[in-house]
């Protein structure tokens, strides 16, 4: 190997003392990068349009998916939404669009990044994950089943979701022309698979005008039997909030 002569005794041999330092121990191999190999299996996915949707609020919503886009989850670990996305504030690129804030319509910066939050919640429910936080809007929205939606607020309301599967997983989160998606990927083919069944009561015991419960099952089968079925929560809507609200607002 050739040396730059003009290079001081002092100097090699700091960089030699360096090197004998950083050099890994005999048989020790460096860790690998992460690869898409790593995580080769799609454990869910699921997908909600934008079809309807305000400029402003469909950016609101990519700046949301990119930001957890990526995210990995070893065993035991928790996902908080608000703390992986961050504020949603106007320096950070988040634009003023429509939101529903106490059932009535309003402009609120980041509006619409529930949608995001929504889509997840629904594909970590497919791919096993357990929620440890989940709010439910105060009307139905148009982009999601009743039950499967979960809405997010600064400070006030996350959503968290552990993994408690016996494998590492990773996010993926896109928005690719009218349609987000959410992917969860895994290190390897699961036993069981997950699907959503809502059942919806026709109206809530002692209340005039129809107000409705709403209960969320997860389906757990193997092998295409059904082997559980869990209620993941009950929803309960008062009578005059069972529509959706006006196009644009979600």
């Amino acid at each position: 190997m050739k040396r730059n002569r003009s290079t001081a005794p002092g100097t090699i041999l700091i960089g030699m003392l360096l090197a004998l330092v950083v050099r890994p121990a005999a048989g020790a191999e460096p860790a690998p990068a992460v690869t898409p190999d790593d995580f080769p299996v799609t454990l869910s996915a699921f997908s909600t349009t934008l079809i309807g949707s305000l400029s402003a609020r469909t950016q609101n919503l990519r700046l949301a998916a990119q930001a957890l886009d990526g995210t990995e989850l070893a065993p035991g670990e928790a996902l908080s939404f608000n703390r992986t996305v961050g504020a949603r504030t106007l320096e950070r690129g988040f634009l003023a669009a429509p939101v529903i804030l106490h059932e009535t319509r309003q402009l609120q910066t980041g509006g619409g990044v529930c949608q995001v939050a929504s889509t997840l919640f629904a594909a970590a429910l497919m791919a096993g994950l357990t929620p440890v936080e989940r709010w439910r809007h105060s009307t139905p929205v148009d982009y999601i089943a009743l039950g499967e939606d979960a809405t997010i607020a600064w400070g006030a309301k996350d959503l968290r979701l552990r993994n408690e599967l016996e494998q590492r997983v990773r996010l993926r989160i896109e928005v690719l022309g009218t349609t987000l998606t959410v992917r969860i990927e895994g290190e390897r083919e699961p036993l069981d698979r997950f699907e959503l069944e809502t059942v919806e009561a026709e109206a809530i015991p002692g209340t005039a005008g129809g107000g409705r419960d709403i209960d969320l099952y997860r389906v757990r089968s193997r092998d295409g039997e059904t082997i559980d079925r869990e209620l993941v929560h009950r929803d309960r809507y008062p009578p005059s909030l069972g529509a959706a609200p006006p196009d644009g607002v979600r």
